[in-house]
């Protein structure tokens, strides 16, 4: 057990120095309300938009930010990934009752609970994900064994299988007893390097769109994934999201490419 400490604290040291400044974790909460421009996040502080730059280019390096160049702007997002990994290992152990509560990272509005959000983009972010693996093998997983990453409680409770036709107009089906229903379809695809999903995702009256782009690099490949959705959308369900897409990437699928086990519909079984 004494060598595992270090690994973890080596690893989680940037996260620790980041949220060190008081100024970092502002940006970090104005990050869990929406996703900013960096001009945006800069006129929340009295300092200079290149000290602002430098917090976020800090933020950035510890996985705690994700950045996406949309237009002429670049557009900032909070990556919950580091901040669950701290979660599970110092909280879920203890208090995972309550802390799951506390660690509603990415709720969007707040108002009352199950108004609907039209107006505006209802969901929007972004992670980046590190995996040590391939490019090609991680979107092998990816894309041929979704049911071995993806699952319950993010599909339908009655929910026995999911499936991904890999090809342009391709449908992601979640199966159950006597049917199923159509998640989303594929609208976008590079073999090995890219993936679009577009489709209902049980959002109800709206539409999403999930992009996974892999791209590699010495330690294996940076996943870099978001997903987007507009429509009449209960407030619940846009927090469940935007968490749970950070559990379904950020944890399993990388678990599954990097370990080989199962964490989704389809899991493996216990020992």
């Amino acid at each position: 057990m004494d060598d595992v400490g270090p690994e973890y604290d080596a690893d989680e040291s940037p996260v620790w120095q980041a949220l060190a400044d008081p100024t970092r974790r502002r940006i970090l909460d104005l990050l869990r309300d929406r996703p900013r421009t960096t001009g945006d996040v800069a006129s929340n502080f009295n300092v200079s938009r290149i000290a602002v730059m430098r917090h976020l280019e800090v933020l950035s390096t510890a996985g705690l930010v994700t950045s996406r160049k949309r237009g002429r702007e670049r557009w900032h997002y909070l990556n919950a990934v580091p901040l669950e990994r701290m979660h599970q290992r110092w909280v879920d152990q203890h208090a995972s009752g309550w802390a799951s509560g506390l660690l509603g990272l990415r709720r969007r509005v707040e108002g009352h609970a199950g108004a609907l959000n039209t107006d505006r983009l209802a969901i929007d972010l972004a992670l980046d994900v590190s995996i040590t693996a391939p490019p090609a093998e991680v979107f092998k997983v990816l894309t041929r064994d979704p049911g071995g990453w993806w699952g319950h409680p993010y599909l339908r409770a009655d929910a026995t299988g999911l499936t991904l036709e890999r090809r342009l107009g391709g449908l992601l089906v979640e199966t159950r007893m006597g049917g199923g229903a159509v998640l989303a379809t594929v609208t976008g695809w590079t073999g090995d390097q890219y993936l679009q999903l577009t489709g209902p995702f049980h959002l109800g009256v709206a539409v999403g769109i999930a992009t996974f782009e892999l791209s590699g690099r010495e330690d294996g490949t940076l996943l870099q994934f978001s997903f987007r959705a507009i429509g009449a959308i209960e407030e619940q369900f846009v927090e469940r999201f935007a968490e749970g897409w950070g559990d379904l990437v950020g944890r399993r699928l990388k678990t599954l490419v990097e370990t080989g086990t199962r964490l989704g519909i389809a899991p493996d079984p216990p020992n």
